[in-house]
């Protein structure tokens, strides 16, 4: 890259990594206060609570990092145009290409950096959410559960002990569990204990029952046991998802799904849907790129950067993004529908492309423009007079 190139890369790279770290701050705090019972009702410890926060981030940054490239890109050109940089470069002979590279260059590292996150960070980082809080519910159960009183683990999930003993016993258990809308399950036993078996934390019932009852055709069977073990697992959310997600599994074992897998059994398009969506969300930060380079990197008035390139922006942005989301929800149900994972994103860069380097720009109408400055005078014209008023 030359001189004006490592310019524009340098300022361009600063301003998305202060976007990027101030779009995610907020969008942890959201997370964080989200689960702020995960620290007052489970009992957890502060490292717990950090530990949560840790393995909540590679998620969260891949999804800010693209957004943070369209703020960055856009506050960059905004201000060059405004400074009459853009047009000084332009009228010196430097071509759109040239302009484009830097951008492009800060784009690849974002690529490269969601590629490697999606396949070997986020897995791990998932699995360890997934123990963490069924770590957090076994301590709820071994530390919080009060005896003869009903502790309520989620909305359908309610567990009764009649008396804690030492050593995590537990005497006269009660388990009553609605979360399947098609069955209720009830489960008693005389005593039972919480451990690990297997590196799996579970609940072992011993000489119980369990009320079953289907609500499509009004059985109720009743199976009587010496012992049963139940896997805590299942309390880490209202799911009936025992086993790791597909979005928790490593990329190769999305490849070749065991085929005995009760996922892949039921659900085979969330398996091939989750591979096609990691294989391709690389493509996102380029994207976003040339959605910044459409609207912002070409000369514009003044009123039309002040007013648009911000909007269009980030507006575009989150149509792409709103539709990847659409497109994972419609695999979840059709694994048939797979080559749209890269038929979104390489159709938008694609068409970025030929708007960028034809010199097609997308802007608000000069009419809305016009309505939206008269209506800001107006406002401005009311607080003045209600300021003279009150000092009148």
């Amino acid at each position: 890259m030359n001189t004006l190139q490592r310019y524009i890369f340098r300022r361009i790279a600063v301003i998305t990594l202060a976007s990027f770290a101030a779009v995610l701050g907020v969008v942890w705090v959201t997370q964080v206060l989200s689960r702020i019972d995960f620290a007052t009702g489970s009992g957890q410890s502060m490292f717990a609570f950090l530990k949560l926060i840790a393995v909540l981030t590679p998620q969260l940054a891949t999804l800010v990092l693209p957004i943070a490239i369209v703020i960055g890109v856009v506050q960059v050109f905004s201000t060059m145009n405004a400074d009459s940089e853009l047009a000084v470069m332009s009228a010196s002979g430097a071509s759109r290409g040239m302009i484009a590279r830097p951008v492009l260059a800060v784009a690849a590292i974002a690529s490269l950096f969601v590629l490697v996150s999606n396949h070997y960070i986020e897995p791990r980082a998932n699995r360890a959410l997934r123990d963490l809080l069924v770590s957090a519910r076994t301590d709820l159960l071994t530390s919080l559960v009060r005896e003869g009183a009903f502790t309520k683990l989620d909305d359908d999930l309610t567990v009764y002990v009649d008396r804690r003993l030492p050593g995590n016993a537990l005497a006269g258990i009660m388990v009553s569990d609605t979360r399947d809308d098609d069955l209720r399950l009830i489960y008693y036993a005389q005593s039972g204990a919480v451990g690990t078996v297997d590196g799996k934390e579970v609940m072992v019932m011993t000489n119980g029952q369990i009320h079953r009852k289907n609500l499509k055709d009004g059985s109720l069977s009743i199976i009587r046991f010496n012992s049963y073990a139940m896997s805590l697992s299942q309390f880490a959310s209202a799911g009936i998802w025992t086993d790791y997600a597909p979005h928790e599994r490593d990329t190769a074992d999305l490849i070749h799904p065991d085929p005995n897998d009760k996922t892949f059994q039921t659900m085979p398009g969330w398996v091939r849907g989750e591979l096609h969506r990691r294989l391709s969300e690389w493509l996102y930060p380029i994207l976003f790129a040339y959605v910044a380079l459409v609207v912002a990197g070409q000369t514009q008035s003044h009123r039309q950067t002040r007013f648009n390139t911000f909007f269009l922006g980030l507006g575009g942005a989150l149509v792409y993004r709103w539709g990847a989301y659409a497109i994972y929800s419609a695999n979840r149900t059709n694994g048939d529908l797979w080559w749209l994972f890269y038929a979104l994103p390489l159709g938008g860069i694609l068409l970025g492309i030929v708007m960028y380097h034809m010199g097609i720009s997308v802007a608000v109408p000069d009419r809305i423009i016009r309505a939206w400055e008269a209506f800001n005078d107006r406002i401005r014209q009311m607080r003045i007079r209600a300021a003279r008023a009150r000092t009148a």
